[in-house]
């Protein structure tokens, strides 16, 4: 019996948490946008033959951005349906996009981990990059 009464308290008080929970929507705390009006969202996207190793190497490329970039800008890493590795980056600006390019085209750490990459996941021929601006 005393089992019986734990069980029902639990389950009324998980019960209670998911009622107050499902309406964060009413409070302002709705869906927010990934990015803002006029931001740039670079959408990159790489078959890799060694995905595992790939998102590794990515995931610290992206570690290093956040500390190192001079450019302000917020990556994520991703693995799309088919596969491929893929980054999510959003820029202020087309500037911003830009030089950040350019830093990581100038930086030694930068392009010693995009060498890895391109030995984990294959050419860079593969590479594709989409950019969409955010309305």
């Amino acid at each position: 019996m005393k089992l019986r009464n734990i069980i029902a308290a639990l389950s009324a008080g998980m019960l209670a948490s998911v009622v107050a929970s499902a309406g964060h929507h009413e409070n302002g705390e709705g869906i927010m946008p990934a990015a803002k009006s006029g931001q740039l969202i670079a959408y990159y996207h790489w078959p890799c033959a060694d995905a595992e190793k790939g998102l590794d190497l990515l995931k610290e490329m992206i570690a290093y951005e956040s500390q190192h970039s001079p450019i302000p800008y917020s990556a994520t890493p991703a693995i799309h349906e088919d596969g491929a590795l893929v980054s999510i980056d959003v820029h202020s600006s087309a500037e911003s996009l830009e030089k950040a390019a350019e830093w990581q085209n100038t930086d030694e750490q930068w392009q010693a981990w995009f060498a890895e990459m391109t030995e984990a996941c294959g050419s860079a021929d593969d590479l594709s990059m989409s950019i969409l601006t955010v309305q």
